[in-house]
């Protein structure tokens, strides 16, 4: 097993936005679309946030930023994801409140119905 290697420096905004597309499979071409930067950017991004990782390759630097917590799976559009936002004391974006009020209607809906 190796050992994971701490990060040289913290990785900026963009850097960790263009790791996390990584993560998710897109292209160079992709990520710069949806950030909306240029390719030429986003390619320079990446070779930056592999040197302050330490990593040998991207698929190296999604591997290392998910073992030292830069990258962490996120639930969105439902209780969990509302409580994990609470959890990380931040303002519950739009898709997670709609996913509690659901939750919250269907508990009210089940206690309704012991009650009758």
């Amino acid at each position: 097993m190796t050992r994971v290697a701490a990060p040289t420096g913290k990785l900026t905004d963009l850097e960790t936005a263009v790791l996390r597309c990584a993560a998710e499979g897109a292209t160079i071409e992709a990520t710069a679309r949806q950030l909306g930067k240029s390719m030429p950017a986003v390619q320079d991004t990446r070779h930056r946030l592999m040197g302050k990782l330490g990593a040998t390759s991207l698929v190296n630097a999604v591997h290392l930023a998910w073992q030292a917590g830069i990258l962490r799976r996120e639930r969105h559009g439902d209780h969990a994801g509302y409580a994990a936002h609470l959890y990380r004391r931040e303002d519950p974006c739009d898709l997670c409140k709609a996913g509690e009020r659901k939750y919250r209607n269907s508990r009210r809906k089940q206690t309704e119905e012991q009650a009758a």
